[in-house]
Parts: C-alpha cells; structure tokens; sequence
C-alpha cells in the first residue's frame, strides 16, 4: 500500500532536517538531501497526532514527524491504514472476502491482568474480531474459541475460553447490527471447528500415517494426549504429549518437521489453551512458533501481538530430529 509522498520536518534526536517522506507497505521512508532514514513498522510501538505534530515511539528511540500543514490528518489516517494492514498481515488475517464490518470506536481488553484500551480500527471478519489501535497492541480475537459475545449499553464483550476478555464499543448505530453478525458468524465458525475435530479424532489412525509410532511412544510413556488443527482449511495438524510440566508436540503436515519440546510451570490446562492457540493463531505460519526472529520483523509483530505465541515460544526446550536415537531421546526428556 503506497500513499504518495509527503512533506515535511523529522526530528530524530540525530536527525533534524525537512525531508520528503513515502509511506510504504512495510516502513516510512524519509530523504533528507541526501540522508536516506526508515522506521520499519515492527519498531513502531505507538504513534500519536498532538497539535500537528505526529510523534512516533519506536524501540530505536523517538521520532517527531512535523510541518506536514494542510496534510496532516491525511498523512495520519493514511499511515495508520498502512501500519494496520501490516498487521493484519502479522495477524495472518485472510482478506480475501469483504469484512463483515469495518469501523472505528473504542476498545478495551484484559490479558492476563494486563489491561489496554483506547480508540481503534475495528473489523469483523468470517472467523476472528480484529482491534488495531495506533499502537502495537493489535489483536486477532478468534472466533472459535470464544463464548456467545455479549451486548449492553452499547458495548460488545467477548471472552475467550482462556479467561481474556475484549471489548468494543461507541461504533454508533452499527452496533446492535456488528453484535448480530457476530453472534451469526461466532456460531458458524465453532460448528465447524467442532465438527472438523470430531473428524479429525474419528480419522486419526489413518492421518497420522508414518507418525503413528512417534503418538504411540508419546502415550506408552504416560502422557496426556490431545490433538489440534491449525486452521480449517488446512489438512495439517498437530499433536501433543503433556506430561509433569512437560510436553512434546509434533506437527503432523507435508513439510518436513522436529518434535518440538517443552517445559512449562503452569498447569496442563493452562498450557493447552496456550498450545491451541498458538497453533490456531499461527495457522499455516508454522514457523512462527520456533524460528529466530532477528531478521523476521513481520513475525517479530505477530509474536509481540499474541501472549500465546510468546508464552510457548519462552517455554521451548529444544527439539528432537526424527533420527533413530529419537525413541531414546524423548525417553530422557518424559521418563516413564
């Protein structure tokens, strides 16, 4: 998504100079004579219009973005459209199909007693809830995991099976209507998702074909097995062996994997919901879930934008290579 260029003054604390700045799909571009200075969007940690004046808080220190005149707002509202479809990018939002609903109003949620809130683009999809205000506290609230949304007094509440809880609200007029597509695509989306697992278990001796001896070993060893889909358009799946604090996961796909392992001091509970989200959120992403993110910055969003992704990322013991020494390996990592 380009926006043409803009003019203007960057104030980096290094940088003080008028330049010419692009708005780019993945970064804002700014020449200054002959100075060349980007601020990649996975930096961006918030951003805020105050008296024509748009300052930018990113992990490299701030940046002042001035003298844009009559273009201010412009400028605004159209970085913040490029910043957003970034993450939805991050998201692995699907935008094929229309939105059932695009807007703005404000949000609120709760992760973990971490509380935020604020004003946002908010867009309904087929699947998930999508807040994304101008900061880096964007959120897929999928659908499938979530209990009957709620509605009074204007507002929107959703809460997911894992104890967070997302509000929405002054969307104006739209709201009674946002609330029935919501209501509506909310049961849809968890028929399926119900129905596909029941598939998924009814079918699993013949899916899991040449890593039905690797879910045997898992079980013969004592642990608590669960299986899980990354998305419902996708035959890949996955599953785990959770055993005292510890779990091995394999995923079950055309690719070539490792059996991923993990140690964790939350209660197997806790870490199932974190395992099927992370993987759900994930979807077809798979290497999000294990891969270096050093020169990653669109996955370096979509870790910072989602607690279970980083939560089994922190918890990563390693992993065993599919080799004739893996029965023993996994053997010392959950003895018997």
């Amino acid at each position: 998504m380009g926006s043409g260029t803009y003019n203007c003054r960057i104030n980096t604390g290094i940088l003080s100079d008028e330049a010419v700045c692009a708005i780019g799909q993945e970064e804002l571009q700014f020449r200054a004579g002959n100075r060349k200075f980007n601020v990649n969007y996975a930096d961006i940690n918030d951003f805020r219009l105050l008296n024509y004046h748009l300052f930018l808080d990113t992990s490299s220190g701030k940046v002042e973005i001035s003298q844009l005149g009559l273009q201010t707002e412009d400028f605004f509202e159209k970085f913040w459209q490029a910043y957003n479809a970034r993450c939805l990018n991050a998201l692995f939002v699907e935008l094929q199909d229309t939105p059932l609903f695009t807007g703005e109003g404000d949000y609120a949620y709760t992760e973990q007693g971490d509380e935020r809130h604020g004003i946002a683009k908010i867009s309904l999809h087929s699947d998930c809830l999508c807040i994304l205000p101008h900061n880096n506290g964007a959120r897929r609230i999928p659908l499938c995991f979530s209990q009957e949304p709620e509605t009074e007094q204007f507002k929107i509440s959703l809460k997911l099976d894992s104890g967070e809880h997302y509000q929405i609200s002054r969307i104006g007029r739209d709201t009674e209507t946002v609330f029935g597509k919501m209501c509506a695509a909310r049961t849809k989306v968890v028929r399926k998702w119900k129905a596909a697992h029941d598939e998924l278990s009814a079918q699993l001796s013949e899916r899991l074909g040449e890593r039905a001896n690797e879910y045997q070993q898992m079980q013969a060893l004592g642990c608590h097995m669960i299986i899980g889909l990354y998305s419902l358009d996708d035959p890949g799946f996955w599953f785990a062996g959770i055993k005292e604090g510890k779990a091995a996961v394999e995923l079950v796909t055309n690719e070539q994997t490792a059996t991923y392992l993990y140690t964790f001091n939350t209660s197997d509970t806790e870490f199932e919901y974190a395992l099927r989200h992370a993987m759900e959120s994930a979807g077809k992403h798979r290497e999000v879930i294990f891969t270096d993110l050093a020169d990653k910055p669109l996955y370096q969003m979509t870790v910072s934008r989602s607690r279970f992704l980083r939560f089994l990322r922190a918890q990563n013991a390693g992993r065993l290579i599919h080799t004739p020494s893996w029965p023993t390996n996994l053997t010392h990592f959950l003895p018997k």
